[in-house]
Formats: structure tokens, sequence, C-alpha cells
């Protein structure tokens, strides 16, 4: 767990790292995506401003696509450019260019369109309470085993909701198309998550246009989250599409409103619970879970988040009839996507809540309540996969004992009976299937490389992109330390299709678990092949052998069987597992949540850099306390949001103390990191509540004027 200061922190500190907005190429002008400003409609007419030599304007449609119109994701369902009809705010009509920003940015901003009003589903409850807007893909997990219920038996149900959220990354969409008339050629540059995703999105909507699509990150990627893993596509098809009319280089960089009102969001979701537990044993015997998506208009991502949210929805508990359905339902907004944990948050703030119900019910602490229910060896998952370790119970009780959670307990419920004030503290425990579901790693059959120059330079080749987490940072370390050569002298090469091999999408938490444990094993067959005991010694005295090229495909275990149709079998062979305490202070004056700690136990199995890894369970930890407590997209009665004023992010005033501890460290196997801090603080922070107050809402966020509402509406 050796801490390796991050290769790119220096030359971001001094300027010198360069995003996508500080390439320049000659001759180069600015695109623009102009997007639908109404949520349904039949486009009756468009009229571009008379002031302006519109001859000067590159501008591309539906029509002048030379390939296909639609966009290639896991459900393709989604055009690059709509055509005569509207199906929600934020969809793109058209690109437009010109060579000076400020007359674009005047241009569009006159343009109006005509158009034919249409009903609109644009309220996430609406979309979600109704089961008439189910559309596409559904999923059915069923481990039932015709169990009759018992009358010691207590049924508890309730239905969970959960809000849109925004990933606001600090470097907004942007992307960069140079078209070469001579060789036919297209070249892309931009800030995203998968680079072979956008060649594929390319490579559809010019078609035979051009004869070849290169595809290379910026060298800074100003985060991402899973926003920058599927709407890159889009920006990058109608990119390229303005550089192949106009023949010359095109920038497209959203503003941040513009950002904010047409990219892809987190799944707003609705999750309705029905448990059944024994009253004697506190044993849950029966589960059965209705989990539904607001996906936008499109599938476009949403099967993926779907499955991986039903196959966390049952929680870490040993449950042994269990029943989860999933369904995905429309509405007339920007199609939904990735964000960091994709489907498990939702499932877990309405799990773990659902818990501390029935815990209340029994009159029992939560925490003995799920000491008793909690995943042991034997039990199984509802798709049937064997529980094979007690990892989870032990970041349960490691995270209880750190935080002195049975003292504060008696100490909180004391304070609270002469204090206004009301103190409270919350228990969730959570998981994380490393890398895709299923039968996923097979399919994407990555490949990753390593090239080792006669100069005892070491360049590692993956699709993979850092966006600040570190990522090649931390690849390189696992090189570098597997090989016993300096970190100095070992790099990961800037992602370009044309010289690295497709090592799959930066998603999933999968850079470290699947391509850097490939690396190590690349590294290990390197080093039994050239028999060194000091590599940079060996280069010296064997000169001649070198450059030379290594490279490896992942191999997926046999032993890991998974039925896409049925979901049953092993549909991650690893898991990350964590538990999570939060302490708050409830002000009953001004309705208000406050965060005070919150201490996190984590399995991960080997962190490779300590120092990063406790930086991203910091992040995902504050990035969820907004998630519980401030940040949603959509307000009944006032619509959607447009920007940072009405979206509600922590500051730092608003964040919490963070205790960071990763568990079961002493093994050689490193899992998956990224997502996992996301999953399970939100449910704490609102456990917390509920203990501090009594009182139980289904809902985020919690901010003071629902908390109002529910203790006025139970009046």
């Amino acid at each position: 767990m050796k801490t390796v200061k991050k290769f790119d922190a220096r030359p971001k500190v001094v300027g010198t790292w360069k995003f996508l907005d500080d390439y320049s190429y000659e001759n180069m002008i600015y695109g623009y995506l102009f997007y639908a400003r109404f949520h349904r409609g039949k486009i009756k007419k468009i009229i571009f401003p008379s002031d302006f030599n519109i001859s000067d304007f590159t501008i591309v449609r539906a029509s002048d696509i030379p390939g296909t119109n639609i966009v290639p994701e896991p459900e393709p369902d989604q055009p690059f450019l709509a055509s005569d009809e509207i199906f929600y705010f934020g969809q793109i009509i058209m690109g437009i260019a010109h060579p000076s920003k400020e007359i674009l940015r005047d241009f569009v901003k006159n343009i109006s369109v005509e158009f034919e009003e249409l009903p609109a589903i644009t309220d996430p409850k609406q979309c979600l309470d109704d089961e008439k807007n189910a559309f596409g893909h559904e999923i059915t997990i069923d481990h039932t085993n015709q169990t009759k219920i018992n009358e010691n038996w207590i049924k508890t149900k309730s239905v969970y909701y959960t809000q849109h959220q925004e990933q606001l990354y600090l470097e907004p969409q942007a992307m960069i198309a140079i078209f070469n008339k001579k060789d036919l050629s297209m070249f892309v540059r931009g800030t995203m998550q998968c680079p072979f995703f956008v060649k594929e999105a390319v490579e559809a909507i010019m078609g035979d246009a051009v004869s070849k699509v290169t595809v290379e990150t910026s060298e800074g990627i100003g985060g991402g989250f899973g926003g920058k893993e599927d709407f890159p596509n889009i920006i990058a098809g109608i990119t390229a599409l303005l550089s192949y009319k106009s023949g010359k280089p095109v920038k497209t960089v959203l503003e941040r409103s513009d950002d904010i009102k047409i990219t892809t969001k987190r799944h707003p979701s609705r999750i309705e619970i029905e448990t059944y537990t024994d009253s004697v044993t506190k044993k849950i015997k029966k589960i059965n879970i209705d989990y539904r998506l607001d996906t936008g208009f499109y599938q476009t991502l949403s099967p993926v988040v779907l499955s991986r949210g039903v196959l966390h929805a049952a929680g870490g508990y040993g449950i042994e009839d269990a029943f989860v359905r999933g369904r995905l339902l429309r509405s007339n907004t920007p199609p939904n996507g990735a964000f960091r944990g994709f489907g498990a948050p939702q499932a877990f703030f309405a799990i773990e809540s659902h818990i501390d119900k029935i815990a209340a019910e029994l009159k029992l602490d939560p925490y003995e309540f799920r000491k008793i229910n909690i995943f042991k060896i034997g039990d199984e998952f509802p798709s049937s996969q064997k529980i094979t370790e007690t990892h989870l119970l032990d970041c349960l009780e490691r995270v209880i004992e750190k935080s002195d959670y049975t003292k504060k307990v008696t100490e909180f419920s004391q304070y609270n009976k002469s204090h206004s004030d009301k103190k409270g503290i919350g228990i969730s425990i959570g998981y994380h299937g490393g890398g895709y579901t299923g039968n996923g790693e097979k399919f994407l059959n990555s490949k990753v490389k390593i090239i080792i120059g006669n100069d005892g330079n070491i360049n590692i080749f993956v699709a993979n992109t850092d966006m600040g987490q570190g990522a090649h940072t931390t690849l390189a370390q696992i090189v570098s330390a597997s090989l016993g050569h300096p970190i100095e002298k070992t790099k990961v090469i800037l992602p370009n299709t044309d010289k690295t091999p497709n090592s799959g999408p930066t998603v999933a938490s999968r850079t470290i678990y699947i391509i850097g444990n490939l690396l190590k094993k690349l590294s290990a067959r390197i080093k039994n092949e050239l028999k060194f005991d000091v590599l940079s010694d060996f280069i010296k005295e064997n000169s001649d052998l070198f450059p030379k090229e290594y490279s490896i495909y992942f191999e997926p275990d046999p032993n890991v069987i998974f039925d896409e149709n049925t979901y049953k079998g092993i549909g991650y062979k690893d898991y990350s597992w964590a538990a999570c305490v939060a302490e708050i202070v409830y002000d009953p004056i001004s309705y208000s949540v406050r965060p005070i700690k919150i201490w996190n136990v984590l399995d991960i199995g080997k962190p490779v850099n300590l120092q990063i890894a406790e930086g991203q369970v910091e992040g995902g930890v504050l990035q969820a306390t907004g998630y519980a407590l401030s940040e949603y997209f959509y307000k009944e009665g006032f619509g959607r949001f447009n920007g940072i004023t009405d979206y509600v992010l922590p500051t730092t005033l608003d964040t919490p103390e963070i205790d960071v501890e990763f568990i079961h460290t002493d093994t050689t196997l490193h899992k998956g990191l990224g997502e996992i801090p996301m999953d399970y603080p939100a449910p704490a922070i609102r456990n917390a509540f509920f203990n501090a107050t009594g009182i139980f809402i289904d809902e985020l966020p919690l901010i003071p004027e629902k908390i109002f509402q529910h203790i006025k509406n139970k009046l």
C-alpha cells in the first residue's frame, strides 16, 4: 500500500497539463449543439436570424448524415440528431459551427423554432408511479421457494424514491474533430471515458464517407463519474459531421448551463419492497422487490444500470425466498445514463432504509438486526450465487467498533430528551460487484500491451482513461512493483485507438480490478520469460533484445457462469464490501440535517496506492452526502433546473469529517473501488435522521422543505 505521487500532479498545479479546450488547430472553427427548448412536439419551422450571413455558418441536420442516425449503445435507440419530432427538452436538432465563438453564440441565441406542442411527462414520480410508462428491457430474478407465510411473520411494505443526480464534472463535455479530405480520415480528440465507444460512434454517423477514424483523449480529463461514458458519442459524432461538411477542424465545448440541461443524469428510481420477518428469530424470511428506473425517453445505457440495480436490490442479507422485478419507464426527459454506482445507490437507499424500518417494528437495534440477517457463508444472492466469505460482516463489526456506535446510541437518546436539536447515528452496509455484469467481461475480451524500450523505459498501452482519479499512476505503479522497475521509468501512454489495444471502457470499477490485475499477470509473464534479477541491468546487458513488445488478453474464469435470461449464476466473480456509520445533528428550527462524521470500513482487496484509494472514498462519500441532503434536479411546479444556481452541491462547510479504513488487505487481488463509496452513505445519513427524530422519510434528498412537508402532513 505504498503511496506514489500522481504523475500529473505538478503539471496540473502549474497549468501545463492540457485539457480539451487548451488544444487549438489552424483554421479551427467552433461548434454548437442546438437543442429543443420544449419537452415534446413536432417542429413546424426553424427560423434563422436575418441579420447574419447564413453562408458563414456550417449547419448539419439529420438529413446531412452520410452514415446511420443511431448512436451505438447497449440499446441503440437514440438518434444523433432529431428530425421533425421532438421527444424531450434538450434533444439535439442541429450542429452549427462558425469561426467566431461570439458570433456563433449570438446567432444561436436568435434562432427560433415554431412547433406543435404535445403532452409530455417530466415529473419523475409521475413517470415511475404509472406502470403504463414501462417499456423496453425487463428483468426478473426468481429465487422463491414457495414458502408459506407464517402467522408469526411481520409484513413490512414501503415504496422508496430517489432523484436525478448531476455528475457536475469540473470540465464540461468537449470534443475536437479534424477531417482530412486527402485520405478521408477523421481524427477526434476529446474528454471521454471510452475512446473505442467514441470511435464506433463516429464510424456509425460517418459511414462510408470516411476511410478511417482515430480517437485520442486529451491529456487531461476533468472528471467523468460515468457522465462521459456515452454522451461523448453524440458530441463526437456531430462534431465530426461538422468537420466533414466544413472541411475544417471543429471544436465543440458545451457551456456549463447547456451541459447540465442536456446530458445524462443518475436515474430517478421507485423501489417497492415487501418483506416478511419472523418475529421470533428476527430473520427476514421473504422479500419481494419492484425496482423501477426513469430512463428518460430512450433506453441507451439504462439496461446496464437496471441489471446492476436488480442484482444489488436485496442488499447484503441472506434471504432464502426472494423475488426481484426490474423495469424501465419512459419520460419526456433527456436519457439518463451512467453515474458512479449506476443502479446500486438507488438499491441500497431502499433496502437499507427498509432494514431500519423492520428493526423499529421489531423494537430491535438496527445493528443487532443487521448482524442477524447479514450474509453468512453458504447464503445466496437472489441470483443463486453463493456467499463464500464473511468480509461484509467484518466491515460492519469494525465500523461499529470504530464509531463507538453502541455508546453513542445511548448518549444521543439521553441528549435528545433535553435538547431541541437532535443527534442521530445511522448504519448502512453495501457491496459492489467488480467489472461488467455477468458475461460482460467475456464479450469485451480486453487486451493490454507493454513495450520495454532499450533505454529502460516501460510504456503501458491501455484504452482506459485517467479522469483525475489517478488510474494511470496506479496502473504504472502495479507494473513498476511487479517488475521491480523504477516508477519514474514506467508510464501509461495517452489512449489512442490506433496505438492502444481495446482494453475496454473506463467504467464499472474495472480499471484496477480487470486491467490492473491483467497488467500484473502480463508483468509476471515478462519476468518469467526474461528471468532477470534487476530489469534495468538486464536491459543494459541485452540491449539487442529491445525494444520488446508484450500483450495479453483477458481470460475469463471458466467457473464463472451466468445466464443472461434468468439472471441466475455468478453475476460478479469478486465483490468489494463496505459498512458505514453516519453521525448527524438535526435542527428542528430550520428543518436541516448537518452531517458531523462518517466512518467507512471497506474491503477492496489490496489497495495499490493508499492515498489515492482514501481520496476515492472521501470523494464518493461527499457525492453521496449531496445525494442524501441537497442534490435534486426536478421540483414539482417548477420543472427541471437550469444550472448550479438552482442545483445545490455540498460545500466545504457541509462536508463532514470522513474516516476511512481498509481491511482484509493481506491479499494479492486488487478489487474495484471507484463505485462503492457512492453506494452506501446516503441511507446511513437517512437512518441517522430517523434515529434522531423518529421521522421515517422514504425519499431523497432530505431537504428542509421535504422534512417540513412530511411533518405537516403527519399533523
